[in-house]
């Protein structure tokens, strides 16, 4: 191989012409053969490796993430494409007076019905273009706007969520607790006994909507009895005690909505349903949400690429699907 004497080359392509090897436009590559790439294509192709590790830190943001939790429970890892099977309620409260087994005769078969769902995880994501200047300059940083991409997504996250379940849920039942004087929290009690009539378990989560809450306490204290006063001063775990539930939980996140509104998430509803908190696949959970790895093999990904001399655009991907599994039993309660 001859190296022409060139001391300066100007781009990728000259210096792949020089070494006598392919140059990596884009287009269609030959398995096992070396090409010659500038930094802008390697970085357009892959991840990118610090903002990916700090996406995944701004990712696990303490509220976006704890409130997340507490609508959809623990993540279910499942690849790309996936089917699981939707075990009948009814088929685990069932139950036999008579269970012998005759001479000569089988025992007793039992016939499961399940229904099976194909679907796909979705791939989410955002972008921002940033000018070199500005991060030259440290205006602001890559992994800041990687911050505010991922509270972006988190965001979208929790209004599918929110939505989902109040639209799965048997009609919101409206309870006057902003005004006049009514026992929230026994109204609660009638929707967890309901949940346990439709569904034959306790529900094991109790979400409310930061409206919902100050409705609570303000129909407890204007009952003004030792009870309301007692009941007004408890705090989440305290009432998820009472309730005898896994957690009660008070969102308080919000959205922009129009130019000057700020819209509550999930704000004048009270949630009871049923989640997960193993991460498993087999559980009787109203709500999961299912996820495949990005492809650099986390939940999230951070990439970049530049785009001319001045505009670099910072990006997060990740695979995701939000589905209410199972339907039955899940209550609402809207606060006027």
């Amino acid at each position: 191989m001859n190296f022409p004497a060139i001391t300066d080359f100007t781009n990728a392509r000259d210096y792949a012409a020089s070494v006598e090897l392919p140059y990596d436009d884009g287009g269609e590559q030959v398995d096992k053969q070396i090409y010659v790439a500038n930094d802008t294509r390697f970085a357009a192709s892959t991840y990118n490796q610090p903002l990916t590790t700090f996406a995944v830190g701004g990712w696990n943001n303490p509220g976006l993430d704890a409130e997340l939790n507490a609508l959809v429970g623990a993540p279910v890892r499942v690849p790309k494409r996936f089917n699981y099977k939707v075990w009948a309620n009814n088929e685990a409260f069932k139950s036999e007076t008579d269970d012998i087994r005759a001479i000569g005769a089988e025992f007793q078969e039992v016939r499961l019905g399940t229904t099976e769902v194909n679907t796909q995880t979705v791939p989410r994501g955002l972008i921002i273009s940033v000018d070199r200047e500005e991060l030259s300059d440290g205006v602001i940083s890559e992994q800041q706007y990687i911050q505010y991409l991922t509270d972006r997504l988190k965001l979208n996250q929790l209004r599918r969520a929110a939505a989902l379940l109040l639209a799965a849920g048997a009609g919101p039942q409206t309870r006057t607790w902003l005004s006049g004087t009514s026992d929230a929290d026994m109204d609660v009690v009638t929707e967890i006994n309901d949940y346990k009539a439709a569904a034959g378990i306790r529900p094991n989560t109790i979400v409310y909507g930061d409206t919902a809450w100050l409705g609570r306490i303000r129909s407890l204290r204007g009952s003004a009895t030792a009870g309301g006063f007692a009941g007004a001063s408890m705090n989440e775990q305290q009432l998820a005690a009472f309730f005898k539930v896994g957690q009660v939980f008070v969102s308080s996140s919000a959205y922009q909505s129009a130019t000057a509104t700020k819209t509550m998430i999930n704000a004048a509803n009270v949630l009871v349903f049923n989640k997960s908190n193993s991460g498993l696949s087999l559980d009787p959970s109203n709500i999961k949400y299912f996820y495949s790895p990005a492809p650099s093999g986390g939940q999230v990904e951070a990439f970049r690429y530049e785009v001319g001399s001045s505009k670099i655009v910072l990006g997060v991907r990740h695979n995701e699907l939000l589905a209410i599994t199972y339907s039955g039993g899940i209550q609402a309660i809207t606060v006027t």
